[in-house]
C-alpha cells in the first residue's frame, strides 16, 4: 500500500487555505461567472446559489497536471484530465445558456468516442462475470458499449445533484476508492489529493456555499468513467481480474435510481431526462433531514462495497439484497404518502 509523502501534504494543505478564501467570494466569483442557481418549484433550495463547487477542483486537478507532468505522468493519465476539461467546459456553458438538454447529450456523446477511440486502454473490451465464471469479448462493439457505459454514469452522477453534497460525495468516494486500485504511486497520489480535496468541498456544498452544477457533474462523471475503465484494464493485465458484478456495486446506488426514473417517466409519457422531485433522495429527505440522508446514502455505499470487495456477501447478493430494499422502501414510502394526502 502506498504512503502519500510530504510534497502531496503540503500541496493539500495549501489547496484547503485556497479553498476558504473561494469560499469567501462565492457570491462575486458566481456572479462573475454568470452560473446563479435561482430556485424554482423543481428545487428543494430557496435562495440563489453559484453554480461554482466544480472550479476549484478543476483548478487543483490542473495544477497537479503542471506542476507534475514532466516527470509523473504519463499521456493517458493526462489524457484523461484533458477530455474531463472539455466537459468541464461544456457543463459550465450549459450552465450559463441552458441550452437543449440532448443537444448536450450528442455533444456528450461525440467527446466520449472521441476520447475512447484515441486510447484503446479507455475501451472496454472484455469483462469478467462471476456468477457464471466466465469472460465475456465485446470486440467489435467495445467502443460503443464503453461510451454507453460512461454516458450512462454522467447522467445517473447528474440525477444525484439534487441536494446538497450528494454527487460530490460520490465522486469523492469514487476516486478514493479508485486510489485504493491504481498500481501506479503518482496516480494513487494524485487521486488521493483529489477525493480528500473534494471532501473538504464536499462539507462546504452541504452547507450550502454553492452547488456543483452541470460542470461539475460533467467533469466529474467523465474523469471517474475514463479513469474507472483505465484502472479496470490495468488490473486485467496484471492479471487481476475484477468482476463485473463489483463494478456494478461501485455504481449500483445512484445507477438504479436512474434506471427507476427513466422507466416511470417512459410511462408517464414524460422526458426521461426531465426533472422532477421523485428522486431517492428526495423521497429521503421527506423523512429525514438533509444530513441523514447524506449518511445513509454513505452508510449504503461503503457496507455494499466492502462487503462485496472482500466478498463476505457475494456481490450478486449485494445486488439482489440493495435492489429489493430499494424497491420496498420506494414502494412503501409512496404509498404511505398517498395514504396521508387521502
Amino acid at each position: 500500500m502506498f504512503i502519500i509523502d510530504l510534497e502531496y501534504l503540503i500541496i493539500l494543505i495549501l489547496a484547503t487555505c485556497f479553498l476558504n478564501l473561494f469560499a469567501k467570494k462565492k457570491d462575486k466569483l458566481g456572479k462573475f461567472l454568470a452560473v446563479l442557481d435561482i430556485p424554482t418549484k423543481d428545487k428543494i433550495h430557496k435562495k440563489i446559489t453559484p453554480l461554482i463547487g466544480s472550479f476549484p477542483i478543476f483548478f487543483l486537478s490542473l495544477f497537479l497536471l503542471v506542476y507534475f507532468n514532466l516527470n509523473k505522468f504519463d499521456s493517458i493519465t493526462t489524457s484523461i484530465f484533458f477530455y474531463s476539461y472539455i466537459f468541464f467546459f461544456l457543463g459550465y456553458i450549459y450552465d450559463i445558456f441552458k441550452f437543449n438538454l440532448y443537444i448536450k447529450l450528442v455533444i456528450s456523446l461525440l467527446i466520449i468516442l472521441l476520447t475512447l477511440n484515441s486510447f484503446e486502454i479507455f475501451q472496454i473490451k472484455k469483462i469478467y462475470v462471476h456468477s457464471i465464471n466466465k469472460q465475456i469479448m465485446f470486440n467489435e462493439i467495445s467502443l460503443f458499449f464503453s461510451a454507453l457505459c460512461i454516458l450512462l454514469l454522467m447522467n445517473a452522477l447528474n440525477l444525484t445533484d439534487g441536494i446538497n453534497g450528494l454527487a460530490s460525495g460520490f465522486a469523492s468516494l469514487w476516486l478514493l476508492t479508485l486510489s485504493y486500485f491504481s498500481s501506479e504511486y503518482n496516480v494513487f497520489a494524485l487521486l488521493l489529493i483529489l477525493s480528500s480535496f473534494m471532501m473538504i468541498n464536499t462539507v462546504l456544498i452541504i452547507r450550502g456555499n454553492y452547488f456543483l452544477g452541470d460542470s461539475g457533474t460533467l467533469f466529474l462523471g467523465s474523469l471517474v468513467g475514463f479513469l474507472t475503465i483505465y484502472v479496470y484494464n490495468n488490473q486485467i493485465q496484471l492479471g487481476n481480474f475484477i468482476s463485473i458484478e463489483k463494478i456494478f456495486v461501485f455504481f449500483m446506488i445512484p445507477g438504479i435510481d436512474m434506471f427507476r426514473l427513466f422507466c416511470v417517466r417512459l410511462l408517464k409519457k414524460k422526458d426521461p431526462f426531465g426533472g422532477d422531485l421523485n428522486h431517492l433522495h428526495h423521497i429521503l429527505i421527506k423523512k429525514f433531514s438533509i444530513y441523514q440522508t447524506l449518511l445513509i446514502y454513505l452508510f449504503a455505499f461503503l457496507s455494499s462495497n466492502i462487503v462485496s470487495y472482500y466478498e463476505i456477501i457475494s456481490p450478486t447478493l449485494v445486488i439482489i439484497f440493495y435492489s429489493a430494499i430499494y424497491v420496498f422502501f420506494v414502494f412503501f414510502s409512496k404509498k404511505k404518502l398517498k395514504n396521508t394526502s387521502n
